[in-house]
């Protein structure tokens, strides 16, 4: 499936709530808005499925958890998508995809939201940061970013290349953190478009796998 500049831009927009949406423009025009989102959203959740479809067997890996394209007041600002497998549903570490004006990124996360009803401590996760430098040296990490969880998500990602080179990044990103997490992952930026999006997750995800099976053992 082919990731087109036109999926970006579904985003830049500066009203997001209904209630302004309403305000602002006709019925047919908010009506519109509403079905280029859904149609947006039915190619997101298809291209997440195929993904997952070409997933290895040993992964184990359970159907991904695609959100809405809304949260019943608001149109998101993003698409977004969480992948665990079968037997860790209730852990707070997973593998996801996101989309949004800037970027589509594939990425290890520890998921705050409700973090309390699930599994997985904020400290075994951060520990990962230990064996990032080691993990790096089977993999190309030119797409690579790394960045605090407080972080907004448009904000410039460090480079992982350079975070790894540089101890001040290194000891920034730590101090950035707070009492959350961090965030890794393959970037690509808009307006760039891409053939067979599908292997870029699936690509993604092998690479970043062995981190995630790092944290069952940690957990």
């Amino acid at each position: 499936m082919d990731l087109l500049a036109r999926d970006y831009e579904l985003f830049d927009r500066t009203i997001h709530t209904f209630k302004q949406l309403k305000e602002c423009y006709t019925i047919e025009e908010v009506t519109q808005v509403k079905d280029q989102y859904k149609l947006q959203w039915r190619k997101w959740k298809e291209l997440n499925l195929q993904a997952s479809s070409q997933f290895p067997s040993q992964w184990q890996m359970a159907k991904p958890k695609i959100e809405s394209w809304t949260n019943g007041w608001n149109l998101r600002s993003h698409f977004w998508c969480a992948y665990r497998r079968v037997d860790r549903q209730k852990e707070n570490a997973c593998l996801a995809t996101l989309l949004n004006q800037k970027q589509f990124q594939i990425y290890l996360m520890y998921q705050h939201y409700k973090s309390e009803e699930r599994q997985g401590s904020v400290s075994d996760f951060n520990r990962l940061l230990e064996v990032l430098e080691e993990w790096s040296k089977n993999i190309s990490i030119d797409e690579y970013y790394i960045w605090p969880q407080p972080e907004h998500e448009l904000t410039d990602h460090l480079p992982l290349a350079v975070y790894l080179a540089d101890k001040q990044k290194r000891l920034t990103l730590k101090e950035a953190m707070k009492d959350k997490t961090f965030q890794i992952g393959k970037l690509y930026f808009y307006p760039s478009e891409y053939q067979n999006s599908e292997a870029l997750i699936l690509n993604a995800m092998q690479e970043l796998m062995p981190l995630y099976c790092m944290l069952e053992k940690e957990g």
